[in-house]
C-alpha cells in the first residue's frame, strides 16, 4: 500500500527489488494507473410529462457519457440501469407503476464506481383508469329538430364526444364541478330513428365506455294537407 496518496489523474508506478546485501534491481515495467475520485456531475431528467396513462412511462435525460444511470422511485432504487450514450443521453422505462403520484430521480455512476448526487426529481402521476360511462339526461325520444341539444352527465372536466352510430357529431367539455354537459350535433340527424351515444375522455386520454344509447326519432315532415268533407254551403 502506498505510504502517501496517489494524485488524481495518471500515475506511473514502478518497483525495484533490493536483496539482503543491498543490490538493487532495475525498475520494473511501468504500471500506469489513473486515480479518479471525482463523482460524475448530477444527471438531469429531460422528460417533462407529469401526467400519463402509461404504467411504464419512458424517462429520458442526460448524464456523464458512458456512465451507468440508475432509476429511483420515491427515493428507492428500482435496480433498473442503462448506460448513457456518447452524448450522455439516456432513455429508460420505469417498472410497472400502479395509479398514483410518484417522484422519479436518477444517479450516474462512472467506470471507477463514483456515484453522482441524485438528479432533481420528476413528479409524475400515473392514471390508467378510464372515466365512468357518461349518461344522458335528455329524455325526448322524438323531435322535429335536426340538431337537437343533447344533455347529460360525465366525469367532471372530461371531454364528451357525441356519436350517431359510429359517426362523431362533435365534442364538448363537461362542467369542471358538476360534470353536466350539453352538446348540439355538429351535423344534422337523419330523418327517422337515430341511435346516439357519448364517451368521456379524461385529461390523460383515458376513454370511457360508451353510454347507453339514446334512441331519438327525428320527424320534420308535416302532415299531409287535411281536407274538409262537409259539402253543405247553405244552412
Amino acid at each position: 500500500t502506498p505510504s502517501s496518496e496517489l494524485s488524481e489523474g495518471l500515475n506511473s508506478l514502478t518497483v525495484t527489488a533490493t536483496d539482503a546485501i543491498n543490490n538493487v534491481s532495475d525498475a520494473s515495467s511501468t504500471l500506469s494507473i489513473t486515480v479518479d475520485t471525482t463523482a460524475p456531475a448530477q444527471p438531469s431528467i429531460t422528460t417533462t410529462t407529469t401526467f400519463t396513462n402509461d404504467s411504464t412511462p419512458t424517462i429520458e435525460g442526460t448524464a456523464e457519457a458512458g456512465s451507468t444511470v440508475t432509476l429511483f422511485v420515491d427515493g428507492v432504487t428500482t435496480g433498473i440501469t442503462i448506460t448513457a450514450d456518447d452524448n450522455g443521453v439516456f432513455s429508460m422505462a420505469t417498472p410497472t407503476l400502479a395509479d398514483n403520484n410518484y417522484s422519479l430521480s436518477v444517479t450516474a455512476t462512472d467506470a471507477q464506481g463514483n456515484t453522482s448526487s441524485a438528479s432533481s426529481a420528476l413528479s409524475i402521476t400515473v392514471d390508467t383508469t378510464a372515466p365512468a360511462a357518461p349518461t344522458f339526461t335528455t329524455a325526448d325520444t322524438a323531435t322535429n329538430e335536426i340538431t337537437p341539444v343533447i344533455s347529460g352527465i360525465a366525469e367532471a372536466g372530461s371531454t364528451v364526444e357525441l356519436f350517431n352510430g359510429d359517426v362523431s357529431l362533435g365534442t364538448t367539455t363537461a362542467d369542471a364541478t358538476t360534470g353536466i354537459f350539453s352538446i348540439t350535433p355538429s351535423s344534422e340527424l337523419s330523418e327517422g330513428l337515430n341511435s346516439l351515444t357519448v364517451t368521456a375522455t379524461d385529461a390523460i386520454n383515458n376513454v370511457s365506455a360508451a353510454s347507453s344509447a339514446l334512441n331519438i326519432t327525428v320527424d320534420t315532415t308535416a302532415p299531409a294537407q287535411p281536407a274538409i268533407t262537409t259539402t253543405t254551403a247553405l244552412t
